[in-house]
């Protein structure tokens, strides 16, 4: 019981009170295998996800970053965080490693002047 109540607690608060019963009683009736755990969780998480678009594009901004970041050090091309690109393949990694922040900071400026303005 406990762990159909975690993941029933997962859900979004307004999907948790139009649907929280009703799936908990299937839960109830349903064998929990991992495959079944998982599948709630990742489909809870993508609900939170479409709640919250801009946690996504952070999350992506994140992951991307960090692996060109790894890549670039790892294969040589970066000594450090600050590093200068002197040839097209050093400046993709860094583009790839700078180029999503960019991206969201001009998203998240174009928001706000549509927002003052609309």
């Amino acid at each position: 019981m406990d762990l159909i109540r975690v993941l029933v607690a997962l859900h979004p608060k307004d999907w948790r009170e139009r649907y929280g019963e009703e799936f908990a009683a299937l839960l109830e009736d349903t064998r929990l295998t991992p495959r079944a755990v998982a599948d709630v969780v990742g489909q809870s998480a993508g609900l939170r996800l479409r709640a919250h678009p801009g946690a996504l594009l952070l999350a992506a901004a994140i992951v991307m970053s960090v692996t060109c970041e790894v890549l670039a050090q790892r294969t040589g091309l970066a000594q450090n965080i600050l590093w200068l690109p002197a040839d097209p393949l050093r400046a993709l990694a860094l583009l790839g490693a700078a180029g999503p922040w960019a991206a969201l900071i001009i998203r998240s400026g174009a928001r706000r002047r549509a927002a003052q303005h609309g």
